[in-house]
């Protein structure tokens, strides 16, 4: 049995005071403490209150100028072109020297898109969209006449590559609606929610071993190729309103276009929006057994509005090569492991484009591969299209404008070691879309 504990008086007593010396540090600490918290929260209030009251907006220009040291070319009427894409760089590029540099609240300035290039008596006639933020109280007039005087004496003291006409500079404010349908004489473009570019940085995960797609809009070409009654099969590619590109081999078991459908969106299930399909043309030379040739168009019966979440990728020229490893992009509703289930949410890889000479090896495809084949991938493996991805987009990004480079073809299981992914290679039958399309 324990006794009590007995102190003696001093002893006590020098407890005592020092119970009561930590009671007024106590209340020290806890003003202290109680200031600190007032102060934090002072603080979040005028953060929050500074962010209502300054709340970034998106505000757009269309800007229309003439540049008399270039002469028209036919091609820069054709927005798919090597002329109009190297020619738009230039301006594009241009256009951020302008209102980068020395421009007040450089920030601001956010992306150009150049929308046509026409012909004039003394050059050519450049029209371009300009975006910018700045906070929902700024006025448009004001915004406006900020970037006219910056602009104005950028022709001032900047070097420029282009002679741009003073006179003939004119500058229009936009709605964001506007803006999009301008846009969308163009291909290629993705763009946020929020109607901002989205850049290709965004896009690096992998359909194999990977994650959803992170947001609408990433890949708006992107459709689900699905029988009626059985569901997804194949992916497509969006090349217009109403036509797409994808396998042949997708059609071997059912070529009745009334029983097909296209869905488009980031799911399969639900479809941000949903078409019936009217024509399925299979390449005439396709041979399931060596599978070359493998391509398709599909025309839908009506034509798709352009949107965030739809939209139009863009044909490469037939000129354009891609050396061995440029990192290209393929996106899918396939499995993620060889036999797996089709997954309801697209998914996205990055891979490498391997060269014919190396695909063909004996230890790779011994031979197989043509000039209407692209191999793309990773010699150890790891990342790859799988089943389910078949007739979907391989895309390469070209200054934030994607081109549609493959149409996932074929290849042995999944993302094994030496046995990367096989492509029909667009390039090669842009003639053959065109007689059958137009495009």
């Amino acid at each position: 049995m324990y006794a009590p504990l007995e102190f003696e008086d001093a002893h006590y007593s020098q407890i005592e005071y020092q119970r009561k010396q930590q009671q007024y540090w106590d209340s020290i600490r806890l003003a202290i403490f109680t200031l600190a918290i007032v102060a934090i929260i002072g603080i979040a209030i005028g953060i929050v209150a500074h962010f209502v009251v300054e709340d970034d907006k998106s505000f757009y220009f269309l800007a229309s100028y003439k540049v008399t040291n270039i002469k028209y070319r036919e091609n820069y009427g054709i927005r798919t072109s090597r002329e109009f894409a190297e020619r738009s760089h230039q301006i594009e590029r241009m256009m951020s020297r302008i209102f980068r540099r020395d421009f007040p609240g450089s920030s601001r300035f956010i992306k150009s898109h150049v929308i046509k290039i026409s012909p004039d008596e003394h050059g050519v006639n450049i029209l371009v969209v300009l975006m910018f933020r700045y906070p929902s109280t700024s006025s448009t007039a004001q915004i406006k006449k900020i970037i006219e005087n910056t602009f104005y004496q950028s022709l001032k003291i900047k070097q420029l590559p282009l002679t741009i006409s003073k006179p003939s500079f004119t500058l229009t404010s936009i709605d964001s609606k506007k803006m999009r349908n301008l846009l969308n004489s163009r291909c290629g473009i993705r763009m946020t929610p929020s109607n901002m570019p989205l850049p290709a940085s965004s896009s690096t995960q992998r359909i194999v071993q990977g994650r959803q797609t992170a947001m609408e809009g990433e890949w708006p070409w992107q459709a689900s190729l699905q029988l009626i009654g059985a569901g997804h099969q194949c992916g497509a590619s969006l090349i217009s309103n109403t036509w797409l590109l994808t396998a042949a081999h997708c059609f071997r078991r059912n070529k009745n276009s009334h029983q097909w459908i296209i869905t488009f969106g980031t799911t399969i299930i639900p479809p941000a929006v949903k078409r019936n399909v009217g024509k399925i043309i299979i390449h005439e030379k396709y041979d399931n057994k060596t599978n070359e040739h493998d391509i398709a168009l599909v025309q839908m019966t009506s034509r798709v509005e352009f949107s965030n979440v739809v939209q139009r990728v863009c044909l490469p020229d037939s000129s354009i090569k891609l050396r061995p490893k440029t990192s290209v992009f393929v996106t899918g509703f396939g499995s993620i492991v060889d036999d797996g289930p089709i997954q309801n949410n697209l998914r996205q890889a990055r891979v490498e484009t391997i060269s014919t000479d190396v695909c063909n090896r004996k230890d790779v495809y011994d031979g197989m591969i043509t000039s209407g084949m692209l191999c793309a991938g990773f010699m150890e493996g790891k990342v790859d299209a799988c089943k389910g991805d078949s007739g979907g987009p391989l895309v390469y990004d070209n200054r934030d404008i994607w081109y549609l480079v493959g149409i996932v073809s074929w290849g042995q299981s999944c993302a094994l070691p030496k046995k990367p992914g096989v492509y029909t290679r667009v390039t090669q039958y842009r003639a053959w879309i065109a007689s059958k399309t137009g495009i």
